[in-house]
């Protein structure tokens, strides 16, 4: 534990001192002009969860990362500065969001369906998946999960984040993005079943929206997996808002 908090502090410090790459994609939506701190915090705060992550499994480094899904570049660019010595690779629904990252941070693509239907072309040492199961129905995120834990690699990590009690409030008392009555029928149902989902965009071939998982909720979706410890569980530990689920590829009778 000693050395991977030093040698993680180290890795921390050179990431504080690097400069984080500014360029921005005319197409993402997460940039507003106005609020330009605040991007760049929450790509920050994706680093802290990591860091934190890589010390308490022991992890200190990783040869090939995956930042799923990777919008305008908001996380990719600090994953550039804080792993300069890992193949990165992205994935992304918007192909020209994902050219834009691919070609401003060097990064690759990995091939992901937007069902995730497909097997993982190949698995990775690092996978992190921000603000995307948040906005899944109880069925995709299952199917969701279970596709991310086969495309880690041995003793690998896997950090996903999810919508719990803080974006509740958020929701219920900061920002209203929902029509409080569709929301008080997510938070029954969250109350009920650990799981609520409100739709807000429907198309042809998939579903959009918002969804709220108890922490039991998630911990019962993985805990009978052998193929993964549960490393961490924290709430509201990216951008003080969505929860922060890390699993490690390693068997419990490894």
């Amino acid at each position: 534990m000693q050395q991977a908090i030093s040698q993680v502090s180290d890795r921390l410090k050179a990431y504080l001192a690097a400069e984080i790459n500014h360029d921005i994609c005319d197409l993402d939506e997460m940039f507003v002009p106005g609020a330009v701190e605040h991007y760049f915090h929450v790509g920050r705060s994706a680093i802290n969860v990591i860091a934190n992550a890589m010390v308490v499994s022991g992890k200190t480094s990783f040869e090939s990362v995956l930042d799923l899904p990777c919008g305008g570049g908001r996380v990719t660019r600090h994953l550039s500065a804080f792993f300069p010595d890992a193949e990165l690779f992205v994935a992304e629904l918007d192909r020209r969001k994902e050219a834009f990252v691919v070609k401003t941070f060097a990064a690759t693509i990995t091939n992901v369906t937007m069902d995730f239907s497909s097997e993982p072309e190949r698995r990775f040492d690092l996978v992190f998946v921000g603000s995307l199961l948040t906005h899944l129905n109880a069925a995709a995120f299952e199917h969701a999960v279970e596709w991310l834990i086969q495309a880690v690699a041995d003793d690998g990590l896997l950090v996903f984040t999810t919508h719990g009690r803080r974006h509740d409030f958020v929701e219920r008392v900061m920002h209203r993005t929902i029509d409080p009555k569709k929301w008080a029928v997510v938070a029954r149902d969250c109350a009920q079943s650990g799981f609520g989902y409100v739709e807000t965009e429907i198309k042809s071939d998939s579903t959009y929206g918002v969804s709220w998982s108890a922490p039991s909720w998630v911990m019962r979706l993985v805990e009978n997996d052998s193929r993964v410890r549960i490393v961490n569980f924290h709430e509201a530990a990216w951008d003080n808002h969505q929860d922060v689920v890390v699993l490690q590829r390693r068997p419990l009778d490894q």
